[in-house]
């Protein structure tokens, strides 16, 4: 009779979504390795099954939306750097030696005062907050005092960065309201039947045509499901169970049964091998036809007068 290798048993809806990942990927990698072909899997079977891996990957690690936000961080950076150039330039234009130039960083101080503190601002905040400080720069009498100071073309910077902010914010939410995103939830729905569909598959491969291919792919992914569990465990502060056991030994050929029923260990029957424990036997009693020896003054000549012995 052959073994049986089941695939061990793994609780899937209790695993957070790194975990899970963890898993999804780990076998995915175990497939490609041993091939489906292999394993009884068709590459129809394989490849939607990967297809959503690497969906659910990219859904983990690369929200819908990310390129956009790592551009609107560079350009909230580069936009807090100029304001706080041109703010410091008025600041310090005030006690500028050439009286021209002073009393214009004095005029354009009392418009750039009005927004201090403007880069602490929440960034969509932010981006309105500099498009009223744009505002009053352009009028005429502030850009003429932005020319003396040589400022004009940091404002101008200033102005296609913040326009630059409010397109991409204004294409991220878009994005985000146009696309409709499948949820982790609803992918690991789609995933969990998957799972259990190629594992089935593969047991049964291993069992109707085994191959050192499909033995040593059921080995890992139970080594794998065990070590992902105990990861969960270990974040849930729980202690490891005892190893459970996934093979259904066969009958071995040099074990014989005893279709007759149990055997008497130690033997034949009565006899008390070790010398205690059991019953002892009798002492046999003579049976009553066999002859005694002559008893003391017992006449056994038959002429009446007791024998001498």
């Amino acid at each position: 009779m052959r073994k049986v290798l089941l695939t061990r048993e793994i609780a899937l809806a209790r695993l957070n979504a790194k975990e899970y990942l963890n898993l999804m990927t780990r076998m995915k990698s175990l497939i490609e390795d041993a091939t489906a072909t292999a394993l009884g899997m068709t590459d129809e079977e394989f490849a939607e099954f990967s297809a959503l891996v690497d969906k659910f990957y990219q859904r983990i690690y690369f929200p819908e939306g990310n390129e956009l936000t790592d551009s609107l961080n560079d350009l909230e950076g580069q936009r807090d750097a100029v304001i706080t150039y041109l703010f410091q330039s008025v600041r310090n234009g005030i006690s500028l030696p050439i009286e021209e130039q002073a009393e214009a960083a004095k005029a354009l101080e009392k418009i750039t005062s009005l927004y201090a503190g403007l880069q602490r601002m929440p960034e969509q905040q932010e981006t309105v907050a500099i498009a009223g400080l744009l505002l009053k720069l352009d009028e005429e009498a502030a850009k003429a005092h932005l020319a003396t100071m040589n400022l004009t073309a940091i404002v101008a910077k200033l102005k296609s960065l913040n326009d630059e902010y409010a397109a991409q914010t204004k294409a991220r939410t878009r994005a985000k309201g146009l696309n409709e995103v499948e949820t982790v939830a609803e992918m690991r729905a789609a995933l969990d039947p998957m799972y259990q569909t190629l594992t089935i598959i593969a047991q049964s491969k291993n069992v109707l045509e085994p191959t050192e291919t499909t033995a040593e792919f059921m080995a890992v992914l139970n080594e794998t499901i065990k070590e992902v569990n105990q990861l969960y465990n270990k974040r849930m502060g729980k202690e490891d169970k005892e190893d459970e056991e996934t093979e259904i030994p066969g009958t071995d050929p040099g074990t014989s049964e005893n279709p007759g029923g149990e055997q008497t260990p130690g033997g034949t029957e009565g006899e008390n091998p070790d010398g205690e424990g059991g019953e002892q036997t009798p002492p046999t009693e003579p049976d009553g036809d066999e002859t005694e020896g002559p008893k003391p003054g017992e006449d056994t000549d038959g002429d009446g007068s007791p024998e001498v012995v």
